[in-house]
């Protein structure tokens, strides 16, 4: 399979998990500013942990809401699974320019490696981090959805511009993503010789153009479309309207006051 065509097939599945997340869900399991509070809580929490035992029982507990609240599991892995890769990919070099004592030893002609003990402990550090904070955030997103988070924006007094700007993000960016992928086939079905890695995506790099300028025109028909209706802003979610709250929501951010308190503490 080409690079394009991974690069197409990823844009398609990025678009479509941003729709799905997009959906207005059956049931509520949860008020959305209590989850919006625990998320940024956790995530703050898994970034900023001390050890591997706060970032590991995140990851753990954002399993096991995905699984009790029935989401998507397979596309909560997928996002996980991609996280994952990237932040290996990130903290690759912490395992040769870390100084510490020597595991390994590799030599490329001139050049000579170390992998030191302390940069494994920080790279896994490192990755657990990042593999934790994004787990605990997706899957609070999918068991709310983005309009049910945003809902609980609102209700902490988020100024209206910025959640009008959100709600608008969420809802074109799966048509920008899947622009770029019907643009890419098209450039692609333009090579009509075998060309080499470098040449091909020469052609294909063309498409960042074409999409700023019809990413600038949708936004034009868009704001004269709103401009038509008078829709000057966003519907604004009265307090009234989510406040309730059950034992899901004391639950949740009962564990996320304790996790966060426990990693204050092992800091001390």
């Amino acid at each position: 399979m080409r690079i394009s065509g991974l690069v197409q097939k990823f844009l398609e599945g990025l678009a479509e998990i941003i729709d799905s997340l997009n959906s207005e869900k059956e049931i509520s399991y949860f008020n959305p500013t209590v989850v919006l509070t625990s998320a940024i809580t956790l995530t703050g929490v898994a970034a900023f942990s001390y050890d591997f035992k706060i970032p590991i029982f995140i990851l753990l507990l954002s399993f096991i809401l995905v699984a009790v609240t029935r989401s998507s599991i397979i596309s909560f892995t997928k996002i996980t699974l991609f996280v994952l890769i990237w932040a290996t990919l990130v903290s690759l070099p912490s395992l040769f320019i870390t100084q510490g004592e020597i595991l390994a030893q590799f030599s490329f002609n001139a050049i000579k490696l170390d992998i030191s003990f302390e940069g494994i402990i920080i790279m896994i550090t490192f990755i657990a981090r990042v593999v934790s904070a994004a787990a605990i955030f997706t899957s609070l997103a999918f068991i709310m959805g983005w309009r049910k988070m945003i809902e609980g924006l609102e209700v902490l007094r988020v100024p209206r511009e910025i959640t009008s700007l959100l709600i608008l993000l969420i809802i074109q960016l799966p048509f920008l993503l899947r622009e770029a992928s019907k643009m890419l086939s098209a450039r692609e079905a333009r090579i009509v010789k075998n060309v080499g890695f470098k040449d091909s995506w020469k052609v294909l790099a063309t498409v960042v153009g074409d999409l700023f300028i019809r990413s600038y025109e949708h936004a034009i028909r868009l704001d004269r479309a709103i401009r038509a209706r008078n829709l000057k802003s966003v519907k604004t979610i009265k307090n009234n309207e989510i406040t309730s709250v059950n034992g899901h929501d004391i639950a949740l951010f009962s564990i996320s006051v304790l996790t966060l308190m426990s990693n204050i503490m092992g800091m001390l």
